[in-house]
């Protein structure tokens, strides 16, 4: 419809004419022929840095004049899809390295990649998908490195600011005077003492807390062949990915879960299957990238299991 190749022109008086007109909006909407993006240029967030001006051999992004929101984003994942699995964790390292909100820039790219993988083909293993998962790992990796740094840094203002002033408080008031830098020393001394054990508090915290979790409704559903642990996890993998085919009226696939991520493998695993019983979910986070990593969508095997379930909940 010629209207509606109309609405993709940025600034045209006629798109404008149309986005006031709801059912005609409406319609654009339906077919996927427009989104709620602004076509004016520059109107995004810059998570990857960006020039506007001649292409060079490096991680940043080139455009030739300021871009829209969507020739933007799509311009950060058509370079990423670009490199090899190396060079793309050092393309979003840079972008990474320089975005001032590392939590919002993470969360940012894991939805967008989550959501484009959702967007592929299924059973098709091509470059796109292999990088995209390989990125994905990283980004969770980096928002579980950020999440234990923010609490090490909440240890350290805690002792940095109450403790210290405390301590430093009752030496200078103990009966024997002591020099300034006595003081700065004695402090550090107890300060670092402090800290080595408040580490240790949250560990085993967290190693209770672990113990607690074992004793009320879970199971311990053991494996009758332990060589199939990887194949346990490559089922969950599956039904995490799982998409019924779509319908010609919809570009959209219906997936079995709204959300499900690689933690929320670890802790069904940890909580009812005697293998991972006692195990942190660290390690079994770990155990899950292998095998993720190692997955091929090509295999005749995993093929046949992906059909499957899409028969069995979709009838597809």
């Amino acid at each position: 419809m010629l209207f509606l190749k109309v609405l993709r022109k940025p600034n045209s008086m006629f798109r404008r004419f149309l986005m006031n007109k709801m059912i005609l909006r409406n319609v654009g909407l339906i077919f996927g022929e427009i989104d709620n993006y602004s076509n004016a240029p520059g109107n995004f967030t810059p998570y990857f840095l960006y020039v506007i001006g001649s292409y060079k051999d490096d991680y940043r992004l080139y455009f030739p004049k300021l871009p829209n929101a969507v020739l933007y984003y799509n311009s950060i994942f058509l370079k990423l899809w670009a490199y090899n699995s190396q060079d793309a964790i050092k393309y979003m390292e840079v972008h990474y390295d320089s975005y001032p909100d590392k939590n919002d820039f993470l969360l940012f790219l894991k939805r967008q990649l989550q959501f484009r993988l959702d967007g592929f083909k299924k059973g098709r293993n091509n470059k796109k998908t292999s990088i995209t998962k390989i990125s994905l790992e990283w980004v969770e990796e980096k928002l579980l490195e950020l999440k234990r740094n923010q609490n090490i840094e909440i240890y350290n203002d805690f002792i940095s600011t109450e403790l210290i002033e405390t301590v430093k408080n009752e030496l200078q008031n103990a009966p024997v005077p002591a020099g300034a830098a006595l003081v700065d020393q004695l402090t550090n001394q107890i300060c670092l003492t402090l800290q080595e054990k408040l580490g240790n508090l949250v560990l085993n915290t967290e190693t209770k807390l672990m113990n607690l979790t074992d004793k009320y409704e879970t199971s311990n559903i053991k494996l009758a062949d332990m060589s199939m642990k990887n194949k346990l996890i490559t089922l969950f993998l599956c039904l995490k990915n799982l998409a019924g085919k779509p319908s010609r009226n919809s570009k959209v696939s219906n997936s079995l879960f709204t959300k499900m991520d690689l933690n929320d493998i670890a802790q069904i695993l940890r909580l009812h299957f005697a293998p991972y019983k006692g195990l942190k979910i660290d390690s079994i986070e770990k155990q899950i990238y292998e095998v993720n990593n190692s997955l091929r969508m090509e295999d005749p095997t995993y093929a046949k299991l992906n059909v499957a379930l899409q028969k069995f909940f979709f009838n597809s």
